[in-house]
């Protein structure tokens, strides 16, 4: 790359138009390239202050830089034309190649593919499973006035074509395996991302109910027809959201410390299955629902709908929750060969397409010198470096 290009990149940034990889490069760049500091030496706290600097350089809110310490004064664009041959280094050692061309360096005895599909099995109320990956493009199946279709690009629209006859007992279920996403587009308009290993039940008709009601095991990214009449309820299994029109995530999968949920646009009540306790949140912010409390903080959206995106984007996340976002994209097992408490604790910062290798993303967590891998067949051991 020549100046020209680098100045070009810094543009998009600043508007906002680069890619997730490009932000990671530009942002990590100015990290690695301070005159007179050797990025190897910095504390972790130094690291991310320098970060909040770089974000400050550039115009952009930073809402956690209070908790770091005082940044440096960061010296913009030296050395751009060595920069080109070096690999960036995000965080506490997650890295990317700036050269997407550049072949991987084999390190493990096997390797295992990025499998993501976007399919899932449809389970009707009668029982009947549909494969949507086999499921020709058209009309998949009727229910009692409601047409159930799959459009060219595979998503699964659902259509009420009598509205007399629409039925509201009639539940149905979309689940994904390991590996696999969906999106479906429910009878009242409302649009659903389906993440891998996640679970959605739902009415065939909400034409005959009070609220719309639908239930979640897993995650799930929701864009929700406006109706002030009828509340569009997601109940998971510690707690319920209430929206009339919005755009929110949910991460509730059973192996998580906590249930997740992230607000775009909109507004919504997180209420616990108790009904003891309940959370309006903003846009921008997110409730956590830990051991029945509920814990209002400002969200990272681009963290909570990378997965939406095709990316893992980690943010000072554990060692243990990165390890089973990797057992759920790629349908391995996670096994600990040592301290595993110590192991599962370390925190870790980057972002990498979720089309990669499962060796190029270890290999990154690699780089910070902390943990090494080993792939067994489908089996990844983590290890004290």
């Amino acid at each position: 790359m020549h100046e020209a290009d680098y100045e070009k990149l810094l543009a998009q940034y600043k508007a906002g138009k680069c890619t997730e990889e490009e932000i990671a490069f530009i942002e990590s760049w100015y990290l690695v390239y301070q005159e007179g500091t050797l990025y190897e030496d910095l504390s972790l706290g130094e690291r991310t202050a320098d970060l909040d600097m770089v974000r400050a350089e550039l115009g952009l809110e930073y809402p956690n830089a209070h908790e770091y310490p005082e940044p440096r004064k960061v010296s913009l664009w030296p050395r751009l034309v060595s920069a080109a041959a070096i690999f960036i280094v995000v965080g506490a050692g997650l890295y990317f190649y700036l050269d997407k061309n550049s072949p991987a360096v084999p390190v493990y005895a096997n390797d295992i593919p990025s499998k993501g599909k976007k399919t899932a099995t449809l389970t009707l109320a009668s029982g009947e499973k549909i494969e949507l990956s086999d499921a020709k493009v058209g009309k998949l199946a009727d229910q009692s006035g409601i047409e159930i279709s799959k459009t060219k690009d595979g998503q699964l629209i659902y259509e009420i074509k009598d509205q007399a006859s629409a039925e509201a007992n009639q539940w149905n279920t979309l689940s994904t395996a390991k590996s696999q996403t969906y999106v479906i587009q429910l009878p009242d308009g409302t649009k659903v991302w389906l993440n891998a290993a996640s679970v959605l039940k739902y009415p065939a008709s909400f034409a005959k109910l009070k609220n719309r009601d639908v239930e979640l095991n897993g995650e799930a990214y929701f864009e929700v027809a406006k109706d002030p009449l009828h509340p569009f309820v997601v109940k998971t299994a510690t707690q319920e959201v209430e929206v009339l029109g919005t755009h929110f995530n949910i991460n509730s999968y059973t192996d998580e410390n906590s249930t997740r949920t992230t607000l775009l646009e909109g507004a919504v009540k997180v209420s616990l299955v108790n009904g003891i306790l309940s959370k309006v949140i903003k846009p921008g912010e997110e409730v956590l629902n830990i051991q029945q409390q509920l814990q209002v903080r400002p969200a990272n959206l681009k963290d909570a709908v990378a997965w939406k995106t095709g990316y893992f984007r980690f943010n000072n996340e554990n060692l243990e929750s990165i390890m089973r976002q990797i057992s759920r994209w790629y349908d391995v097992d996670v096994i600990y060969s040592g301290n595993r408490s110590e192991l599962a604790a370390l925190t870790f910062w980057g972002i990498v397409s979720k089309e990669k290798n499962v060796s190029e993303v270890l290999k990154m967590i690699e780089r910070a010198e902390k943990v090494k891998f080993s792939i067994n067949g489908r089996t990844i051991t983590v290890m004290s470096n």
